[in-house]
């Protein structure tokens, strides 16, 4: 399961894609995919959510890996470009690393 705490020391990549609303799922099939095939077998590698808008126009790649070294090494890896070339038919993606600052979970106890 993911984690997100700013305890954490891995290397957080968002990649956030913009697409048209008749490609969004496309492009989810072909993230997912690219997460399936070869991705998630990569040295260092976490997790991955991805998340598309309600209204179809951004879909979102939030991949957590231990080492920023480990995210480069997988990029520059000719055996991913299958993946990313159909990906990149479809959009350009816009994609950072981040650290967590802040995390924040609320109290699941409720009282009836």
């Amino acid at each position: 399961m993911p984690e997100i705490s700013s305890d954490n020391t891995v290397v957080t990549f968002i990649n956030v894609f913009p697409t048209r609303p008749r490609d969004q799922a496309k492009l989810v099939e072909l993230l997912i995919a690219a997460h399936e095939g070869t991705i998630k077998h990569r040295p260092g590698y976490v997790s991955t959510n991805i998340h598309r808008s309600v209204d179809g126009y951004l879909v979102v790649d939030y991949t957590q890996w231990d080492r920023r070294e480990d995210f480069e090494a997988m990029v520059r890896d000719p055996s991913v470009a299958p993946y990313f070339g159909p990906i990149g038919e479809l959009t350009k993606g816009e994609q950072k690393a981040y650290d967590v600052v802040f995390s924040h979970e609320a109290d699941r106890v409720r009282q009836l």
